[in-house]
């Protein structure tokens, strides 16, 4: 794997690593009344995104249990609906499917 792709998988891995460091110990009532922790948690889910979208498919088929094309998708929905995100699903998103 060459050197760019693995580091588009860090970015990945290390954002949602620092995604579960910020709602750790939060609730859901917890983060939606916390515009801070929320700006942090979108900002990450932009970079997952944005690395998922600069894979290879050859990087995609070594990793075929994960969405990459939905954390895509999910970056794409932020930054062009930036003002109509439902930090509920967000909260469901980073509880129930980032980890």
């Amino acid at each position: 794997m060459e050197v760019r792709q693995s580091a588009y998988l860090l970015d990945i891995l290390h954002s949602a690593e620092a995604i579960q460091k910020y709602i750790a110990g939060y609730n859901q009532e917890d983060f939606l009344r916390d515009p801070k922790t929320q700006d942090a948690v979108l900002r990450r889910l932009l970079v997952i995104g944005e690395a998922a979208g600069r894979l290879t498919p050859e990087t995609v088929a070594a990793f075929e249990g994960l969405p990459f094309r939905k954390m895509a998708g999910l970056r794409n929905r932020v930054v062009h609906d930036y003002g109509q995100i439902d930090f509920e699903i967000v909260w469901e998103t980073v509880t129930g499917h980032l980890p």
